[in-house]
Parts: structure tokens; sequence; C-alpha cells
């Protein structure tokens, strides 16, 4: 078995295995084992909104100087509203 990686029309970049002496177009008409992550089309991207603006309201980050003072402020903000997301996909 062989891995076969491309990047779609979209700019998404794809795996699959296929066997060893198929030829690499089988990967790319969908005949292979996807070896690709949950698809992220299905986050809720307006609750990740909701509670990006939440986590930096919490946070104290409504200034350029407030993010400059906690320089690991807006990660963590980023990381508390996308990661459960991102988690519940895996878990589906």
């Amino acid at each position: 078995m062989k891995t076969v990686e491309w990047t779609d029309d979209d700019g998404y970049k794809h795996k699959s295995v296929v066997r060893d002496n198929d030829d690499p177009h089988v990967a790319l008409e969908g005949m292979g084992m996807s070896q690709d992550p949950p698809d992220v089309t299905r986050i809720d991207w307006e609750r990740v909104k909701r509670d990006l603006h939440n986590q930096l309201v919490v946070r104290g980050l409504v200034a350029s100087s407030d993010v400059e003072a906690q320089q690991n402020g807006v990660t963590g903000a980023v990381l508390a509203a996308l990661r459960p997301q991102v988690l519940d996909l895996y878990r589906r």
C-alpha cells in the first residue's frame, strides 16, 4: 500500500491509501482509502465567532496594548473557542 497526497481545485490537501500497483489517479478519483481529517465545514463557525468574542472580552483583550501585555492571550482565546469544536468533529 502507498499513500498519495494531492491538492484539489479549491486548495484543500488530501491523502489516500491505494494499492502499490494502482496509478495515483485512483486516489484522485476517490477510490482509495481516505486519510483526511473530519470535514471542518461541519464546525459551527457562528458559535466559534461568538465564543472567541466572549473569550477576548473575558481576558480583557480589547486593544492592541492588551494583546501586547498578554502575549499568550490571543492564542488562549482562539484555542478556547475553536478546540472544542474541532475535537467534537473527531468524536462524531
